[in-house]
Formats: structure tokens, C-alpha cells, sequence
């Protein structure tokens, strides 16, 4: 009975608190933090504006459409049940520099169903951050309630704007872009047995994947070439990444909703902290608003020393000497003999890493060579050649997965097959039939398989091998939050550079999180990734150098390099997979990767030493492709005509947010060859503007811009 009383007690309180109390029409209480103005309900101390000089109102919504605190709270009459600060009273407390908002009880969605015993409270803190340009949210949750709350969402802003167009609003993540107000509200997926009415409708999720995720590392920009503003969460490294989502209306398709669900589960009587989100709204695009990102991920975050070839290089080749179920060594595409060969072709192209898959038995312990491609002897012999030629030579490992046959030495269960191929199955790919590569995944906490890990490992270098590539990096944590793979990693690496300092290591990251984690021991990644909009992710991050594969297309290379990405080139034979042939098979690969080599190491120090600025350089879009860098007091505008028809372009640039304010500034432009075209001055404006020449299909055009004055 007593359970009942105070259940009766909590569920009236929290009911006046959230429902009778009378409250005042469009009562809202205005803030401005470091320029940045705020509307928040007075009532339930829900976010209602948002707005900044350089876009105007980025956000606008009424109470009962505003959010800031969102969690499920489930209960037996109604499982969907939540909580969130749009449904309850809110105490606001207003400082010089900051308000706190509390929830002495969070109301519920649906007043009408009886909650659990006890109530859950809540407080956020809104503060001006020290840098004098962002804004810092944070928030504590007390589950004083005898029932688990599994899932929370916060930030939770309702209400974004295209302030800008639906054209030019975007939402851009550390590894593409959207552009949310564009097209309508439809289903975002559908299993093949489910109607599509029953699927989520104006939703799209966002989780980290490592490099496969857009979500890529915990910083989004929303915004234009006009300015925008940047979100991120400060907590560089853990585990508990949280999920983007957005949702649109069919009620308001121009309004949007932005929230971070955090899958975690506070228990009764336990507690939950956000760390901090800092918002810092900006002028121009996505590159000014990274910039704080940027400050706090060098804090915390050294970069590691890459070897001079990686940090250099225009990218690397991969070869697939022999698909893993193949057993006749005449249908091998290269055999260890041949490496020489491939390295010399590959360093007349300018790329000098190679990387070596299909080498040796996969998914084995220890790691042990084809013996139909040659002896481990013969292999260590040829990759020395290959590097008295200049080319390094890396080994692709994958051995994350075992042989079943090994599950019961590491103590696990046998598992089933896993990532097949040979172009005699049907599919080609992961045949439902073959049983040939069944494998038991192993935890890299395992003693007895990191023992067999480090053996082999240091086994390969102390035979002058001292390169590797690891398939699908599992750097998961153990229960003290840290990672028994990156130290195993670190301490072979430390032996390996002993050996040879120059040697890499290269890894798949993808787990949410890996590359915040993964660049302590990774040098480039190996990633089934095209190119992709990957400029803030190098904009903050100098290592792992991020890969992208290109079998032959011309506009592929030609805008990884405008970006810095790095090359993974894998050539092939008709109908074999990729990885089988020379570079120099195909004349109009061979050509397009030795002029980007070239003017890679023409502009070298834009891309080893400056900013990757991406398109956020413009003032107004173009029908082209462009990358900047920055680097110093100097900046590079790349100019790629990525479309059919051969075209000018007019480019805009606001000299004052990338370069130091002068009265005069150099510029020089340079032709898809490098060859300096002219060199001219500018004193007109800060606005820079200027055509680009008459660009043929797949042409360049480089503007270099500095002061002189």
C-alpha cells in the first residue's frame, strides 16, 4: 500500500507541475551567449529560436514543438510512453553567463496512464564557452524512479530552418552531406516482406561506423556557404557514441529536427551525464565552424608521425594474388616473383606503397604463406627488391576471424561463413552453399589469440616484413574502457619501426568511434570506400591518411586528390576482381594517376601542412567541383570541371575568413598540367572573384591567393 500512496502522490505532482498549473501564452525568455541569441519557453524550458548576424533565425518553433530533453520511459499500459521537457514545467535559472533549466519531475507524453513509483529529474546547463564564440549544453538525469529509463535523447532541437533554400541548407557530417528540405516524406526503408505503411516516414539515422558511417566522427555543421552552425560533443574516444537522427513533418516539411539518441539504460537510482555539446554558430561554410572541433581534437588527439611516403604519397596499390578458396596455382594473378614488376610499375606512376592481399592462408594462425605463390623466404626477398626500387610493401592480415578449426583452442564457438569469393561460385560473393570459410570471430581481449597475434607478428618483421594491414580493426574496449588492441598494436608497431622506420600499418576501422581511436597505431586505412566527402574528417584528423578505391575512373582520382584523399588503386583483368592488373594496362588511368602525382608534389605542402577546407571556401556555389586548402597565410583553391560540358565558372572568395587581412593580394592561377597561366593582383575588396578559364570535361584550374601587403 505504500507503493501505491507514493506512486499516487508522484503521478498528481508531476500532473499539476506539467498540466494544471496555468501558464502564460508564449512566455519566452531570451539569451545571448557570445553573440549567439536564444529563445527558451519560460514554461518548459524547451528551445524555441535560434538565431546568429550570419544566417538570421536558424531555428524557430512553438512550445508545443519544441524540444531540448527527450527519454522513453515505457509502462505496461503503454509502452511508447516519454518523457521530455515539452510536456513538463520547467525552473529557470538565469545567470550572467548562463541559465540553468530543472525539471523537478519530467512529465510524461500521455498524462492519462499511471507511471512507476518515484519520478525522474533533470538538469541542463546552457553556458558561454571560454573561446568566446560557442555556447556549451550539458545535462544530468536523476532516475529517482523504480523503473529503467533505456533510451535518451539530448540534445533535442526541434525547429531548424532552410534559412538559406532548401538548395543551399545543408546538413553536413564528417563524411557527406545532406540536404534535408529537399524532396518529400516517404518511408526510409522497408524489409522485403513488410508494407512500406508501416516504416518509419521522415526519420533518417545517422550511426558512427568507423570510416563506413557518415556519422563518421561526433561533429555535424548545419548551415550554407552563408554560415551556419556547428555541433559537437566532447568526449573524444569512448564508447558510447551517440546516433544522429533527424525528422521531418508532413505537417511542416520545412522543419526539422535534430536530436542525439544515446543508447544507454539508466537504471533506477542511478544517474546520467551528457558531457558537453558545444554549439558554435559562424560565418561562411562548414570549415569556419569546425575550426573549435578542430582546437579540441589536437588537445586531445596528437597525431602520431606518419612515414614520410604515406604523408607524401598520392595514394597506394592493392594486388590480389590469389582469391583464398582458389588451389591451382595457375590461376594465381601474381605470384611472389612478380612483386618487383608490380612495384616498378607502380612507382613510374608516382605511388610508392604497395599492399598484398590474398599472400597467405587467411583466417589462420600462425600466419602462413601460399605455397602456391612462392616460399615465406622467396616473399621477404621480393618485397626487399621492391623497396630498393622505392616502393614499400605492406601485408594484408586477416585474422579477426579463425578457422573454425582453431575455435576451441581460443575457447569460442565455431561460426559460419564469412566473406567469400571466387568468380566460380554463384554468387560470386558469400554463396549461401559454401562452407569453405567458416570462421569463429575472435575478441582481441582473448590472451591466448593476442600471444598468437604478437608471435606471428613480431615473427613477420624480424623476417623483414615489417609492414602490415589488419582486416576489420576491432578496437573494442574492455571493462575498464580501454583498448587491448591498440596497446597489442602499439607495442609490434614500436618493434616494427625499430626495424624499419618508414614501415606502415595499415587497418579497416569500423566500429563507432574507430577513427578516434584507431589513428593512435593506423597510418591509412583500407576501407571498401569511393570517394567520398570526406574533408572534415582530414580537416581535424592528419592520421589515419583516409583511402578511397578506384579501379579506373579518371573523375574519381582527380577528386580524391583536389580533397587529399588517399589513392587506393586496384586495377583488373575482364571479369576478375579488382586488384589483378598493372597500372599501366590502362593508358587513361596511367596518365590521369601520374599528373596527379605530379601536382601533388607540385602543391605538396597544402596538403601535408595545411587545412583541408573542401567547397567551404566559396561565397556562392558553382556548377563545378572545388577543394581548397590552407596553409599558413597562403590558400589554394582547386577548381575540377566534373561535369559533361566544357564550361567557365565565376569564383567567389571572402579572403577575410581563410587569410590575414590586407590591402593587396598575390594571385596565381595554374592549368590542369600545373603550368603557371598568370599572376595578378587584387585590392578591389576582400571579396575575391574571378573566372576560371574555359574548362574542358575533367580539366583543372589551381588558384593560389596570398597577401602581400
Amino acid at each position: 500500500m505504500k507503493t501505491i500512496s507514493t506512486w499516487w502522490v508522484i503521478v498528481i505532482s508531476c500532473f499539476f507541475s506539467t498540466t494544471l498549473i496555468p501558464r502564460l501564452l508564449n512566455a519566452q525568455e531570451h539569451i545571448t551567449l557570445n553573440g549567439f541569441k536564444m529563445g527558451i519557453d519560460a514554461n518548459n524550458g524547451a528551445i524555441l529560436s535560434l538565431s546568429y548576424p550570419a544566417t538570421g533565425v536558424i531555428l524557430e518553433t512553438t512550445p508545443d514543438k519544441a524540444g531540448l530533453l527527450d527519454v522513453a520511459y515505457p509502462v505496461e499500459q503503454f509502452a511508447p510512453m516519454r518523457l521530455a521537457s515539452r510536456f513538463s514545467q520547467a525552473q529557470l535559472i538565469r545567470e550572467p553567463n548562463s541559465m540553468t533549466i530543472i525539471y523537478n519531475c519530467l512529465g510524461p507524453s500521455r498524462p492519462n496512464f499511471g507511471l512507476p513509483a518515484g519520478k525522474v529529474t533533470a538538469k541542463i546547463t546552457i553556458k558561454s564557452a571560454p573561446d568566446g564564440k560557442s555556447v556549451i549544453l550539458s545535462c544530468r538525469i536523476e532516475n529517482s524512479s523504480v523503473a529503467p529509463i533505456p533510451q535518451i535523447m539530448f540534445p533535442d532541437l526541434w525547429g531548424f530552418k532552410p534559412f538559406d533554400g532548401k538548395e543551399q541548407t545543408q546538413l553536413r557530417l564528417t563524411r557527406g552531406v545532406e540536404r534535408p528540405f529537399l524532396g518529400p516524406i516517404g518511408p526510409t526503408q522497408a524489409m522485403p516482406t513488410m508494407p512500406l505503411f508501416f516504416c518509419d516516414r521522415g526519420c533518417k539515422d545517422y550511426p558512427s561506423a568507423g570510416y563506413y558511417g557518415m556519422n563518421a566522427l561526433r561533429w555535424i555543421d548545419f548551415g550554407s556557404l552563408k554560415g551556419g552552425l556547428s555541433i559537437f560533443q566532447r568526449n573524444w574516444g569512448t564508447y558510447d557514441v551517440p546516433i544522429l537522427r533527424t525528422q521531418r513533418k508532413e505537417a511542416d516539411l520545412m522543419s526539422l529536427r535534430l536530436l542525439w539518441e544515446h543508447k544507454t539504460t539508466i537504471e533506477p537510482n542511478q544517474s546520467w551525464e551528457s558531457g558537453e555539446f558545444w554549439l558554435t554558430p559562424h560565418r561562411g561554410g562548414w570549415a569556419k565552424g569546425i575550426e573549435v572541433f578542430r582546437d579540441y581534437v589536437e588537445q586531445v588527439n596528437p597525431p602520431h608521425e606518419l612515414p614520410k611516403h604515406i604523408r607524401d604519397g598520392l595514394g597506394y596499390q592493392t594486388i590480389w594474388m590469389l582469391q583464398a578458396v582458389e588451389t591451382d596455382p595457375n590461376e594465381d594473378a601474381f605470384r611472389f616473383s612478380d612483386i618487383p614488376r608490380v612495384a616498378k610499375d607502380a612507382a613510374e606512376h608516382g605511388i610508392d606503397e604497395l599492399q598484398l592481399w590474398g599472400y597467405c592462408n587467411y583466417a589462420t594462425l600462425p600466419i602462413t604463406v601460399r605455397s602456391e605463390l612462392g616460399t615465406k623466404e622467396e616473399l621477404a626477398n621480393e618485397i626487399y627488391k621492391a623497396r630498393q626500387i622505392g616502393v614499400n610493401v605492406g601485408l594484408f592480415n586477416s585474422i579477426q576471424a579463425v578457422r573454425n578449426k582453431y575455435a576451441k583452442r581460443y575457447n569460442v564457438a565455431t561460426g559460419t561463413a564469412l566473406w567469400t569469393y571466387h568468380p566460380e561460385f554463384i554468387p560470386n560473393f558469400n554463396p549461401s552453399y559454401s562452407k569453405a570459410f567458416d570462421c569463429a570471430i575472435i575478441s582481441s581481449e582473448n590472451k591466448v589469440w593476442q600471444k598468437d597475434v604478437e608471435t606471428t607478428l613480431i615473427d613477420m618483421i624480424d623476417s623483414g616484413m615489417p609492414s602490415i594491414g589488419w582486416d576489420v580493426f576491432d578496437s573494442n574496449a574492455n571493462c575498464n574502457g580501454k583498448s587491448e588492441l591498440i596497446t597489442l598494436i602499439s607495442k609490434i608497431r614500436e618493434h616494427a619501426r625499430e626495424k624499419d622506420p618508414q614501415s606502415t600499418f595499415a587497418g579497416e576501422p569500423y566500429l563507432p568511434g574507430g577513427l578516434e581511436r584507431d589513428g593512435v597505431v593506423l597510418d591509412y586505412t583500407w576501407c571498401w570506400v569511393d570517394y567520398v566527402e570526406a574533408g572534415p574528417i582530414m580537416n581535424v584528423l592528419r592520421a589515419p591518411r583516409l583511402n578511397c578505391i578506384v579501379q579506373d575512373s579518371p573523375l574519381m582520382i582527380k577528386k580524391a586528390f583536389c580533397d587529399g584523399l588517399y589513392l587506393n588503386l586496384v586495377p583488373k583483368k575482364p571479369d576478375m576482381p579488382n586488384g589483378t592488373a598493372l597500372i599501366s594496362d590502362f593508358p587513361q588511368l596511367s596518365r590521369t594517376v601520374k599528373e596527379m602525382a605530379a601536382l601533388r608534389k607540385q602543391f605538396l605542402p597544402y596538403f601535408t601542412e595545411g587545412i583541408v577546407l573542401g567547397n567551404s571556401v566559396l561565397c556562392e556555389p558553382v556548377p563545378v567541383f572545388v577543394s581548397a586548402h590552407q596553409f599558413g597565410s597562403k590558400l589554394l583553391i582547386i577548381c575540377l570541371n566534373d561535369t559533361s560540358v566544357t564550361q567557365k565558372s565565376k569564383i567567389t572568395c571572402d579572403l577575410t575568413l581563410w587569410l590575414p587581412e590586407a590591402r593587396k593580394y598575390a594571385v596565381k592561377s595554374y592549368n590542369t598540367a600545373g603550368k603557371l597561366l598568370k599572376t595578378s593582383t587584387w585590392s578591389k575588396s576582400t571579396q575575391w572573384a574571378d573566372n576560371t578559364s574555359k574548362l574542358e570535361p575533367l580539366e583543372l584550374e589551381f588558384f593560389e591567393i596570398y597577401p602581400t601587403e
